[in-house]
């Protein structure tokens, strides 16, 4: 089992957790356009060189994550601050890329502040 999943789910792990180097940050504030929300994940999430900085190439790499191990976790704050589009359709492909890394046992989730 990966060791944040209990975290997220089980009451007997309430408390205060250091989760810094195990979950990507990203701050709302800093992210004014789909643009720089998408180089913003490429750099959070340590996508390749190849990483083309649009939707498809974030859903293919979101779903590959194989220069990765263990759970997929982003934390937006301030989330409210990103344009209302782009974060309708980030929470689209990651909702897709949950349920793709659901079939194979692994966490993926976006946390949003």
């Amino acid at each position: 089992m990966n060791p944040i999943s209990p975290l997220l789910t089980d009451t007997h792990e309430n408390g205060v957790h250091d989760l810094r180097g195990r979950v990507a940050v990203l701050d709302g504030r800093n992210l004014p356009d789909k643009a720089a929300l998408l180089f913003a994940l490429g750099e959070a999430l340590a996508f390749p060189e190849y990483y083309g900085q649009n939707w498809d190439a974030l859903e293919e790499c979101l779903t590959d994550m194989s220069w990765q191990e263990g759970a997929i976790l982003l934390a937006i704050i301030h989330a409210n601050a990103l344009p209302a589009e782009a974060l309708a359709t980030l929470s689209d492909i990651f909702t897709d890329a949950a349920a793709f890394w659901r079939e194979h046992g692994r966490v993926c989730k976006l946390l949003l502040v």
